[in-house]
């Protein structure tokens, strides 16, 4: 049994994952979301070489379900002759309206994207599990509070600035906070703890760090423990569902699909 032919693998479009319909591919645009022409492309594709079901996921991506080996390699081709570049490696995941809604804390784009760069370098990708993911929040109308992953970064306004929560292994209101540090303090740590999950092996996730692992994370940089200075009790989570003014003339429209 391969990674991807487990329970709770991530099948990605180049290692399309077995189930009980056939082979089911996750795709996760890199530019955070497709265009109408697109979505109906990739409709007809899943229709074609697929049994026609295409389901959103929880973390908003697109996946394809009752692939083959053969047809799945067909749409791997038909994706990328529409145009549509997916993501791959450690999942780095912002707000459906990062950088787009005026009540945003930060964006956290440029900060996610840092973090995506420094995974790749230190060649963290190829030795963490396909579910180790990092949360980079920028507040907002649409938080992230609700997700789970191994490492969470929380946009804080602190006095006249911004400083970002560190915090491990859980959502907003279960995860253990580690430390409240400047954007670039907070993209070495977050590398750091994935260095220490994938020392691990690759069925490790931060939740497996020990007690000495996080005091030393929270240590690192001389700041205060974040768990004695803020509170991680989340404000009731908004409903995603409706009109969503962007500024200017842009509006964001929420709506619910039906499970399945």
């Amino acid at each position: 049994m391969n990674a991807f032919s487990r329970r709770g693998a991530c099948p990605a479009l180049s290692a399309p994952m077995q189930t009980g319909d056939g082979r089911l591919v996750r795709l996760n645009p890199v530019a955070g979301g497709v265009s109408p022409k697109s979505l109906l492309g990739l409709g007809e594709s899943a229709l074609r070489h697929g049994n026609g079901i295409m389901e959103v996921t929880a973390r908003g991506s697109l996946q394809i379900r009752g692939l083959t080996p053969a047809s799945a390699r067909l749409l791997a081709v038909e994706v990328d002759a529409m145009g549509i570049a997916v993501r791959t490696g450690v999942p780095v995941e912002t707000g459906p309206l990062a950088g787009l809604d005026p009540e945003e804390i930060a964006d956290p784009r440029p900060l996610a994207e840092r973090i995506r760069a420094a995974i790749e370098d230190a060649g963290l990708a190829q030795r963490l599990g396909p579910k180790v993911s990092v949360i980079v929040d920028g507040g907002g109308r649409l938080t992230m509070d609700a997700v789970s992953a191994d490492v969470r970064l929380a946009a804080m306004r602190i006095d006249a600035g911004v400083q970002w929560l560190v915090a491990v292994a859980g959502d907003r209101q279960n995860a253990t906070p580690l430390v409240m540090v400047e954007e670039d303090v907070a993209r070495d740590i977050a590398v750091a703890i994935l260095r220490m999950v994938a020392e691990k092996g690759r069925e490790a996730h931060a939740r497996d760090l020990s007690e000495r692992q996080l005091t030393s994370l929270a240590s690192w940089h001389s700041f205060a423990p974040a768990k004695d200075r803020l509170p991680l009790t989340a404000a009731p989570a908004p409903s995603p569902i409706g009109l969503f003014p962007l500024g200017g003339d842009a509006t964001a429209l929420g709506i619910g699909l039906p499970f399945g």
